[in-house]
């Protein structure tokens, strides 16, 4: 009797303790589908180096749009601009390390993490864009930097563009190689631009584009590598009298999303991601594109002096790049088989 009573009580205290985890919420809620899952939702922080209004910006406003409304605010989107998450250099680590989500950012910034990468900025390896939509943006350049990079926890979603880069300086007009001569320019912090810098007779002086507003401003550099936009939109007009359109090298943008970020991601969720990411550099490019004279003309009328390149300049400009093309040095820190690809690109033999 002893016995029967003793297990009555022991299933009864099972009971009482089955209908106490389940009130506590213990075990699996029922949610009415048994297949799904509750998960957190993931945000997507993207920096940048731009200012405000450049095509970047604009641009990520709809990729947030569409990444938030097709995930039904499972993926969010924070825009952080302005270089407000550091330089390029530090965003691409971030984005490595999986310390931030995402990046938008220059080929040039991707090349100072990984200078394997700089041949992308070799002197007039694209000449107009119909060259840079061909070879890079939907060519072998492009996919080559995209399968580079993922294995390094980087993940390239698109492809937009930064642009063709130029001169300004405080000094003089720049019409031949022999004006470049002593002028302290400061370039993107990656081997190639030194060495072609120094030959035109230039000391260079590498530094993040963060540091070019008081560089300028202070006098250390008497001048700057970049395109219309960039030094327009940084306001570098206000320390640059001359101007030159040399287009003597291509940058594209990459849209870079941390491989530990992705893989967060549900299957749907990347596909999303991924085609608003396409959608955004294709939109960036419309604009960035449109945004190049209407840039070089704010800097005319804010007083500088606007020039194209003279045919002399080009001409001293490409005798370098030709050099740049057959020296070893180059074979070694992109490989000979990349440069075969460009030399054959290019017509030199």
């Amino acid at each position: 009797m002893k016995s029967k009573t003793l297990k009555m009580l022991a299933m009864v205290l099972a009971l009482v303790f089955a209908l106490t985890i389940v009130g506590c919420g213990g075990g699996t809620k029922d949610t009415g589908d048994a297949n799904k899952t509750k998960t957190e939702p993931v945000k997507l922080r993207i920096g940048t180096t731009v200012a405000p209004d450049h095509s970047y910006t604009v641009a990520a406003q709809g990729f947030k749009k569409t990444v938030e409304e097709k995930t039904n605010g499972a993926v969010t989107v924070d825009y952080q601009g302005a270089g407000v998450m550091g330089g390029e250099r530090q965003m691409v680590e971030a984005v490595a390390r999986g310390d931030l989500e995402m990046t938008m950012t220059s080929d040039i910034g991707l090349a100072a993490m990984y200078p394997e990468l700089g041949f992308v900025n070799l002197p007039y390896l694209f000449e107009s864009y119909d060259d840079v939509d061909k070879n890079y943006r939907n060519g072998w350049v492009g996919e080559y930097v995209a399968k580079y990079v993922e294995p390094k926890g980087v993940i390239v979603l698109a492809t937009g563009e930064n642009d063709f880069r130029g001169l300004t300086n405080s000094k003089r007009p720049i019409t031949k190689g022999a004006d470049l001569n002593g002028l302290k320019i400061r370039v993107p912090e990656i081997p190639m631009y030194i060495d072609f810098y120094k030959s035109m007779g230039v000391l260079p002086t590498p530094m993040a584009i963060t540091e070019l507003t008081t560089a300028l401003q202070q006098k250390t550099v008497d001048g700057q590598d970049n395109g219309a936009i960039i030094t327009y939109d940084n306001g570098l007009q206000d320390f640059q009298k001359y101007a030159t359109k040399t287009n003597h090298i291509y940058s594209a943008m990459q849209v870079c999303i941390s491989k530990k970020t992705w893989d967060k991601l549900s299957a749907d969720q990347q596909k999303i991601v991924k085609d608003a990411a396409i959608a955004m550099a294709d939109e960036q490019v419309k604009l960035n594109r449109a945004n190049v004279a209407d840039r070089f003309a704010k800097m005319t009328a804010a007083g500088m002096e606007v020039i194209d390149a003279t045919p002399q300049l080009t001409a001293d400009f490409k005798a370098v790049a030709a050099r740049m093309y057959k020296d070893p040095q180059y074979d070694k820190a992109y490989t000979k088989e990349i440069m075969d690809k460009v030399r054959e690109m290019k017509g030199v033999k």
